[in-house]
């Protein structure tokens, strides 16, 4: 499953169509700062960043983690934090055709579950944002990108926040799954 169309459309409407493709969807460690009312941007931030959460929950793990980001900024961003969300676009320019496979693979466990954390790299708040990546025989079926609702003090902290909200999901899983006849292997 891939939205090939609906990601050239995107790119059209923000007059991208024609831009340098890049490998990555923003930078590593990416820090900007909060945007101030009097240097609020008169681009269409807003617009943009909901055409990518639409494509980041449907077809696109991958953007998950940037729009994310970006969305954070969404009170008041500045032309600097346009800039930098345009990049997600040179990403999608360059990844046209990534999208998700399903098929049914007997060779890997029913469920697998992946989770991460980067440990307070918000420097105003210093909450980690948590990333969760859900398998069922092998296809992704859900992920989860988001700030932890505590400030973690280690990065063992953090990573143990992360692998609790996904364990939450998990049991959920496991319990769904029993429920429509397939038993999952224990432990996930």
């Amino acid at each position: 499953m891939s939205q090939r169309q609906y990601l050239k459309d995107l790119l059209r409407r923000f007059q991208m169509d024609e831009c340098k493709p890049i490998s990555t969807p923003m930078e590593c460690r990416l820090k900007l700062p909060r945007g101030e009312e009097k240097g609020r941007t008169a681009q269409p931030y807003r617009e943009l960043i909901g055409c990518l959460t639409y494509a980041s929950l449907t077809t696109r793990p991958d953007l998950s983690a940037a729009v994310n980001f970006f969305s954070l900024e969404i009170g008041c961003p500045t032309d600097e934090h346009w800039s930098y969300l345009k990049r997600v676009l040179r990403y999608i320019k360059g990844t046209l055709d990534i999208g998700l496979e399903y098929r049914a693979d007997s060779e890997v466990p029913l469920i697998q579950v992946f989770a991460d954390a980067d440990w307070a790299n918000d420097p105003v708040d210093r909450r980690t944002v948590s990333g969760c990546l859900f398998k069922v025989a092998g296809c992704c079926v859900t992920w989860i990108t988001r700030k932890q609702q505590v400030v973690s003090l280690s990065s063992t902290e953090a990573e143990l926040n992360a692998l609790c909200a996904a364990a939450c999901f998990e049991i959920w899983l496991v319990r769904l799954l029993k429920d429509l006849g397939k038993d999952a292997e224990l432990p996930v």
